[in-house]
Order: structure tokens, then sequence, then C-alpha cells
């Protein structure tokens, strides 16, 4: 499962601060000030989903012969 960090800015109070929930607006936790939107947002996965993801790519490299062994075998046989 992946995680969403938003970064908010209150012009406001001039306050930041940071939520890590699915939200796109928040109130202000300093001044009150309502709805105040993300101005940058860190999408992160999951890193047992990362490496999943990696283990299973380099399967399916290692499965496949090198350009250069196959082009041999099929010279070999062509011979």
């Amino acid at each position: 499962m992946s995680w969403t960090r938003h970064h908010f800015h209150c012009e406001a109070c001039e306050g930041t601060w940071l939520v890590e929930e699915d939200v796109v607006t928040a109130d202000c936790p300093f001044c009150a000030a309502r709805d105040v939107f993300a101005y940058r947002s860190d999408i992160r996965g999951d890193a047992a989903e990362l490496a999943k993801t990696l283990a299973a790519t380099m399967r399916k490299a290692a499965a496949k012969p090198a350009p250069r062994a196959a082009e041999k075998r099929r010279l070999r046989r062509a011979s």
C-alpha cells in the first residue's frame, strides 16, 4: 500500500504543516483558516510492493536469452 504526504501553507498566518492522509484541503491548525489547499504532495509506494515488482521484472529478464546468445544459436542452427 502506498502513502501520500501533503504539504500545506496557510497564506493568512504563514503557517506550514504536513498531513499524511488522503485529503486535498485542510483547515489551518494555527489560525483555523478553512479549506487550505495542498501545494505539494509526495507519493511513495510500499517497500514490499516495490520489491515484488522488481523481483518479477528480474525474473522476466533472466528468462529471456541475451540477444547475442540467441543470435549465436540461430547462426549455429543455420550452418
